[in-house]
C-alpha cells in the first residue's frame, strides 16, 4: 500500500485504513453501502463526521449494527439499491468491498452518484485479479457447492445453511446477489471503466498485498501455533505495506462533464 497510515488511523495497511484517510475531516455526512455491522462508521467519530450513514441489503446485519451503534443510522435497503435520500446529501460515500457481491454494479454507483455532493469522494474497494486470485475462499461455495455444504452443515447447521445459501429472504448466496453467482476480481482498467460509465472520474488507485490468499491459507492451518501465528501476522503486515495487487482501492469524484 502506497499511502502513508497517519498516527490518528485506527486501522492498518488494509482497506479500511485506506477509506479512512480519504473520508474528508469534519464533514456533512458519510455514506457506508454495504456497511455490515457499523464498525467502519464508527471509527468516522475520529474524524468528526456529522452524521454517518450506514446502509446494507442484510437485515440481519442491520439488525445487529442498530444494536452495537444505536446512536448511527443504518437503513435496510430493498433489492436494486434504490437510496432512500435526496440528491447531493453526502460528503463522501464509500463501497468496501461491495461491487464484487453484486449484479447493478452500475445502478448502484449511478445511485451514489446521484445522493453525493457536486465535490463530493467516492472510496470504492474491491478484490483484485492477479496471481492467486484462484484461491478465493469467497467462491468455494460456487466452484465446489457440495462440499462447501458439507463443510458448513458441520460446523454450524443444515437450517443455516438453507437460510444463507437457499431460501435467503435478502436474495443473498451468503453474500453475494443470487444473479451475481461470483465472487468478481478486478483490475485497474475494468474498474475504471465501470466507474466511469457510472460517472465518476478517477482520481487514484492504491492497494495492498500480494501473497495474503496463500498466508491466509497458512493461517487457517497453524494460526493457533503460538510462533506460527506471530510469524505469520508479521509477513502478512510486511506483505500489506510492501505490494498493492490482492485488493484494489480506488478514490474518484462525480464527473461533472457526464450526464
Amino acid at each position: 500500500m502506497r499511502m502513508p497510515i497517519t498516527p490518528d488511523n485506527p486501522y492498518g495497511h488494509d482497506r479500511h485504513g485506506y477509506a479512512w484517510q480519504q473520508v474528508p475531516s469534519a464533514s456533512r455526512a458519510h455514506l457506508d453501502f454495504g456497511c455490515g455491522r457499523g464498525g467502519f462508521l464508527d471509527a468516522l467519530s475520529g474524524k468528526r463526521v456529522e452524521r454517518r450513514i450506514g446502509a446494507d441489503v442484510s437485515r440481519k446485519i442491520i439488525e445487529k449494527a442498530r444494536q452495537k451503534y444505536p446512536e448511527l443510522e443504518f437503513v435496510h435497503l430493498s433489492k436494486g439499491g434504490v437510496l432512500p435520500f435526496d440528491d447531493k446529501v453526502f460528503s463522501s460515500v464509500s463501497l468496501l468491498d461491495v461491487i464484487e457481491h453484486i449484479a447493478e454494479q452500475e445502478d448502484v454507483l449511478k445511485e451514489c452518484k446521484r445522493v453525493m455532493a457536486d465535490d463530493g469522494i467516492l472510496i470504492v474497494t474491491v478484490p483484485g485479479k492477479h496471481f492467486f486470485s484462484f484461491l478465493d475462499m469467497g467462491n468455494f461455495k460456487f466452484y465446489f457447492p457440495r462440499l462447501h455444504r458439507w463443510y458448513f452443515c458441520r460446523r454450524h447447521s443444515r437450517s443455516e445453511y438453507e437460510y444463507r445459501y437457499v431460501s435467503n429472504p435478502d436474495g443473498l448466496v451468503g453474500d453475494v446477489s443470487i444473479e451475481k453467482g461470483i465472487h468478481e476480481h478486478f483490475t485497474q482498467r475494468k474498474l475504471k471503466a465501470l466507474l466511469e460509465k457510472a460517472g465518476f472520474q478517477v482520481m487514484e488507485f492504491d492497494g495492498t498485498g500480494y501473497f495474503s490468499r496463500p498466508l491466509g491459507l497458512l493461517v487457517r492451518l497453524f494460526g493457533r501455533v503460538a510462533p506460527a501465528q506471530t510469524w505469520l501476522r508479521n509477513v502478512m503486515q510486511a506483505d500489506a505495506r510492501r505490494f498493492a495487487s490482492m485488493n484494489l482501492f480506488c478514490t474518484a469524484r462525480p464527473w461533472k462533464g457526464h450526464l
